[in-house]
C-alpha cells in the first residue's frame, strides 16, 4: 500500500474534469509565507552538493533528496517535534508541497522515526564549509552593504549529545574493539576473544527499546562494563608484549587513558 508520493511523479497523472485544485493550492502556497520561505532555499544544489540519494539499500525513500532537506528546515521553522511534524505533515497540503509530497489521507505517515533517520542522514553528510557558498550566492540578490562583515561572538559545540552511562560505554568499546583489531592485523597475530559480538547484540536490542526499565539498563551497563574492562585488559597486554613493534600516538594514549578513566568511574 502505497502511502505517500512524490508530487513530481504523479503530477503528470493527475486528471481533474472541473478545476485543478492542485494547481490552486500551489498558487496559493506560492504566495503564502512558508512558499516564500521555499523560494529562499536551493534545495536541488544543496541536495547534490551532500550527495544524498532518493533510494538507500535498494529501498526507495519516501522523500527526495531535496524534500529531506526541506523537511529539516519545515521541522525547525515549525519548532515541531517530530511525532508533531508528522501528523501535521498528513494533514496540511501546503507543508506537503514544502516537502514535494503528497500524502494519502486514507493511510497516513504513522511511524515519527522517519524524521530522526532523515536527520541523521543530513548530519552525517553535513559539510557547513561547502553548504555556505551555495546559500550566499542564492542569497545574495537579498542582502546589502555586501562590504560590511559582522561576527557572531556567540560560541556553541555543534556535536553536544546526553551523555548517558550507556552511550558512554559502548563507544568506548567500540573504539578499544576497532584498535584490538587493527592492532592484530599490524602484528599477525590472533585477535583475543572475547564477548563483543555478543554484547553488541544485545546493545542494538536494548538501543532499539522505546520504553526501557531500570533493570535492562541495570544489565546491559554491567555486560558494558565487564566487556570494556577486558578489553582494556587485553589492549594492555599487547601494549607490553609488542612495545616496540607497536606505534601509539600522544591521541590514542589520551583517549585511551580516558577510557580507563571512565571504566574507574562506572
Amino acid at each position: 500500500m502505497v502511502k505517500i508520493q512524490k508530487i513530481s511523479e504523479i503530477e503528470p497523472r493527475l486528471g481533474f474534469t472541473e478545476f485543478d485544485m492542485l494547481k490552486k493550492y500551489r498558487q496559493s502556497f506560492a504566495t503564502s509565507e512558508l512558499g516564500r520561505l521555499h523560494a529562499l532555499f536551493p534545495f536541488s544544489e544543496l541536495a547534490r552538493q551532500m550527495h544524498l540519494k532518493s533510494s538507500a539499500l535498494g529501498r526507495k525513500s519516501y522523500f527526495s533528496p531535496e524534500g529531506k532537506i526541506a523537511l529539516m528546515v519545515l521541522k525547525s521553522y515549525t519548532n515541531f517535534s517530530d511525532s508533531q511534524l508528522i501528523e501535521h505533515l498528513n494533514g496540511n497540503i501546503h507543508y506537503q508541497l514544502f516537502c514535494g509530497v503528497q500524502i494519502d489521507p486514507l493511510h497516513p505517515l504513522t511511524n515519527p522515526k522517519i524524521v530522526s533517520a532523515i536527520r541523521q542522514e543530513l548530519a552525517d553528510r553535513l559539510d557547513i564549509e561547502s553548504l555556505q557558498p551555495i546559500l550566499a550566492d542564492h542569497w545574495k540578490p537579498y542582502l546589502e552593504n555586501l562590504h560590511v562583515c559582522m561576527t557572531d561572538a556567540t560560541c556553541y559545540e555543534s556535536h553536544l549529545r546526553f551523555p548517558t552511562d550507556v552511550k558512554l560505554l559502548w563507544e568506548g568499546i567500540v573504539w578499544l574493539h576497532r584498535h584490538l583489531c587493527k592492532h592484530c592485523r599490524t602484528l599477525y597475530i590472533q585477535r583475543p576473544r572475547n564477548k563483543y559480538l555478543d554484547v553488541s547484540r544485545a546493545y542494538l536490542v536494548y538501543s532499539k527499546l522505546r520504553k526501557r526499565r531500570k533493570s535492562q539498563t541495570r544489565m546491559i551497563t554491567r555486560r558494558l562494563l565487564q566487556l570494556l574492562e577486558k578489553l582494556l585488559d587485553q589492549l594492555e597486554q599487547l601494549h607490553s608484549s609488542y612495545r616496540n613493534r607497536l606505534t601509539l600516538s600522544s591521541d590514542y594514549q589520551r583517549r585511551f587513558s580516558v577510557i580507563q578513566t571512565v571504566l574507574e568511574q562506572g
